[in-house]
């Protein structure tokens, strides 16, 4: 049996999608098209319903993609062993983390591993925090980033960078000189903010409420980048985790006010599955991670002034 085609039948189920599974597999979609025909052929049974968006899993298909998973496992145990014995000579590594850890704190992380172990290949992928367990789970990711513990008795997760939201305004604002705000303080003011809905987003509001202090968001943005270049230009106020906004603090774009009743912690958490037989690779990365003082001021999304 071609493992070739099992791949091609493994992401077209998990991506729903045979052009987006085209895209992963560096394909063309009818060649996509033409590996599932041939293991269907080989087979003798249908595994996706065509005549449904994407593609839908048969209950032959449905049989097949735990049996062609825990192949694909065995195949990755194997060169995981082989390579372990080459002194990391080879191997990969794939890392998940969500925007803010993405863009303000993966940087750092990776190139001071891809210093240390120069024969690895990384690929680091930028994914909501709510799929990243899942994707651990499924071992499309072999460690993710998440900002809150996953609970689920196959991963562990472990706190590895403390944070706090603050508050950040421009240079020029009434508050940029202050040394100590309320809440109360900031009911006149607009802000500028993430439009993802988030734990952290709603703790923010329900903040202002308790105060009896109205939070007038009157811009939602994509990216935390934008969001600190918008506030740079006096479009609004932010609260922001201090990661992001310490490179523009440090070279004057936005100032960093506190705020008395803002005592809002954001943790930072590496995930990896429960299991003994990790790869050199992750075990390379965990214990880089380990040696990283994150205390440290961190590197900015390296955007430029505007």
């Amino acid at each position: 049996m071609d493992l070739g085609q099992l791949e091609t039948f493994l992401v077209v189920a998990q991506e729903k999608s045979f052009s987006r599974a085209a895209e992963r597999l560096f394909r063309t979609q009818p060649a996509v098209s033409l590996a599932l025909k041939k293991l269907e052929e080989e087979l003798g049974e249908t595994l996706l319903d065509r005549t449904t968006k994407g593609g839908v899993l048969t209950d032959a298909g449905t049989t097949l993609l735990p049996l062609a998973q825990r192949m694909f496992d065995l195949r990755q145990e194997i060169f995981d062993t082989f390579g372990a014995l080459k002194g990391l000579q080879q191997g990969r590594l794939n890392v998940g983390a969500n925007e803010s850890v993405s863009e303000f704190l993966l940087p750092r992380i990776l190139l001071a591993y891809q210093q240390a172990c120069p024969a690895i290949k990384i690929q680091a992928y930028r994914q909501t925090s709510e799929r990243i367990p899942g994707e651990v789970l499924d071992r499309r990711l072999d460690v993710g980033f998440v900002s809150y513990d996953a609970l689920h008795p196959e991963l562990v997760s472990q706190v590895i960078h403390r944070d706090r939201m603050v508050l950040v305004v421009p240079p020029g604002h009434r508050f940029a000189r202050r040394k100590n705000l309320r809440i109360t303080d900031l009911g006149e003011d607009r802000f500028v903010a993430h439009n993802a809905p988030t734990p952290t987003r709603t703790a923010i509001i329900e903040l202002f409420a308790r105060c009896e202090t109205p939070l007038r968001l009157t811009m939602e943005l994509a990216s935390i980048a934008t969001i600190l270049e918008f506030v740079a230009l006096g479009a609004g106020l932010a609260i922001l985790p201090r990661m992001t906004v310490a490179a523009a603090v440090r070279e004057g774009r936005l100032v960093e006010v506190p705020v008395q009743e803002l005592q809002l912690e954001k943790l930072i958490r590496i995930v990896t599955r429960r299991e003994a037989a990790q790869s050199p690779a992750t075990r390379a990365f965990l214990g880089l991670i380990r040696s990283i003082d994150f205390s440290q001021p961190l590197p900015g999304p390296g955007r430029k002034r505007p």
